[in-house]
C-alpha cells in the first residue's frame, strides 16, 4: 500500500509544490506591476523589472528576467512531465511509442497558469524590447 502511495500521490505532489515556488519570482513581478499601475508607487517595480534596458548586463551574466523566465519555464516542464508519461514498448513493427497521461488537476491548473504567466511576461518583454 505504501509504495502505492508514493507511485501516485507524492511525485505530483512533488511536483506541484515545486512548480507553485517557481511561479513566485514571475507573481511577484506581476504584484508589483498591478501596484506600479493601480497606486503609482514605482520603486518595488524599478527593483525587479525585466526590462533588459533597466540595467546593463553582460549575454551570459545571470539576468532578473533570466530568474523569472526560467523559473517559469521549469514550472511548466516539471509539471507537464508529471502529466504527460511516454513509453516505449515493443510493437508489431518494433519499438513504438505510448503517450499516457495521468489527470492530475494540481500540475494541470499550475502548467497552464505557468504557461499563461509564461506567454503574457515574453509579450511583456518583447513590448519593452519594441519601446526602447
Amino acid at each position: 500500500m505504501q509504495s502505492t502511495f508514493n507511485k501516485f500521490c507524492f511525485r505530483p505532489l512533488l511536483s506541484g509544490i515545486l512548480g507553485l515556488t517557481f511561479m513566485l519570482p514571475a507573481c511577484y513581478f506581476l504584484l508589483t506591476i498591478l501596484i506600479r499601475i493601480f497606486f503609482g508607487a514605482k520603486a518595488p517595480y524599478y527593483d525587479i523589472s525585466p526590462s533588459f534596458l533597466q540595467s546593463p548586463f553582460s549575454i551570459f551574466a545571470f539576468h532578473k528576467a533570466q530568474l523569472i523566465l526560467g523559473c517559469l519555464l521549469l514550472a511548466v516542464l516539471f509539471n507537464v512531465a508529471a502529466i504527460v508519461k511516454l513509453r516505449l514498448y515493443h510493437g508489431p513493427k518494433g519499438l513504438e511509442l505510448g503517450v499516457a497521461y495521468w489527470r492530475y488537476w494540481l500540475n494541470t491548473a499550475i502548467a497552464i497558469q505557468s504557461a499563461l504567466i509564461l506567454a503574457a511576461l515574453i509579450a511583456y518583454t518583447l513590448i519593452q524590447h519594441i519601446r526602447y
